[in-house]
Order: C-alpha cells, then structure tokens, then sequence
C-alpha cells in the first residue's frame, strides 16, 4: 500500500479496535463511523465521525495503541493515511509545535483514563433499590440537591455595584438637542 490509499466498510466492520497497534489514520470521505470505548464485555459509543473528518489520528502523535474503537455505521469510504508516509513531514515541524502537539495529545490519553474510570463508578438509578443510596439517597436525590446548592449560591451573590446600565444597547440613542 502507498502513502494513501481508498478503504471501504460495510455496516457493523471494524475500522480498527481499541486496544490494537496503529499505523495508519483514516480520512473519512463519506459514511458514518462509529467510535466507542469498551465497558465490559461490550461497548458503549463516545462519539460519530462523518464525511471529511478524520479517526485515528491520536495513535499518529504517541503511537500508543488505539484508544478506542472505529465502527462503520452506514457503507463507509475512507482514505487510509499511513503514519510512515506523515513522518517525513511531521519530522520538518519545529521542536517547539511537536511538543504542543505531544501534550495535547498526552491529554487526550488522560482524558480517555479518567472517563473509563468514571464509567466504572456510576451507578444507574435503576440498579439501586429507591433510598439504598450513600445517606439513603439515589442518584436522581444526590443531583437535584446539587442543583438546588448551586441555585441557592446564584441568589446569594451580590448585586452589582455599577451604576452603568448592563444592556446599553437595548435603549435608543437620545435625539440630539438642538442648540441656538
């Protein structure tokens, strides 16, 4: 295979799996894919990519494995950009834009850690007898206290203290006076 070539899915076949070695980036030039994150023993999609957006990208800049999985939703055309063939241009940008790029990318990495940590610790409404929550409250008990905390805090806060009408805007200009 060239540096690009054309790559066709039908519904339901795997781009790429979370997990696997990457060497290569897709441009999707028309379809719908699919991006999810496994929970379990199956997934749970995080994300779409449509026509003219590209998947795969993140393994390009750490060359860690994939941290997700691409799945073809509808008849999907892609272009396959192999890493190989980005190396000889990513190696001409500055030190300084390959490491702003290294640490947005060491982010994203981060990111995905924390939200598959995350997805481990919630709990659904529906799998907890009513009550048999922290302190007998459900998940729905423990949010809508939250919003009434936050609601409250909004009430709190001072007025302002400017005299300055907050939307000049909204009121007509004066009519000029005339002066003899």
């Amino acid at each position: 295979m060239g540096p690009a070539a054309p790559k066709y899915f039908r519904p339901g076949q795997f781009l790429f799996r979370e997990g696997e070695p990457s060497k290569s980036m897709y441009l999707i030039k028309k379809g719908t894919v699919s991006i999810r994150k496994m929970k379990g023993p199956a997934y749970i999609e995080i994300a779409r990519a449509y026509s003219s957006e590209v998947v795969g990208e993140l393994s390009f800049f750490d060359r860690q494995a994939r941290s997700a999985a691409a799945v073809a939703l509808t008849e999907v055309e892609t272009l396959e950009i192999e890493f190989e063939s980005l190396d000889k241009i990513y190696e001409k940008v500055p030190d300084y834009m390959r490491t702003i790029i290294s640490c947005v990318a060491e982010r994203l990495r981060k990111a995905d850690d924390t939200i598959r940590r995350l997805q481990k610790e919630v709990v659904r409404d529906d799998q907890m007898a009513p009550g048999s929550g922290k302190g007998g409250q459900s998940a729905t008990d423990v949010l809508a206290a939250t919003a009434n905390v936050t609601s409250k805090e909004k009430k709190e806060e001072p007025a302002p203290t400017s005299t300055a009408d907050p939307n000049p805007e909204l009121k007509p200009d004066p009519k000029p006076t005339a002066k003899n």
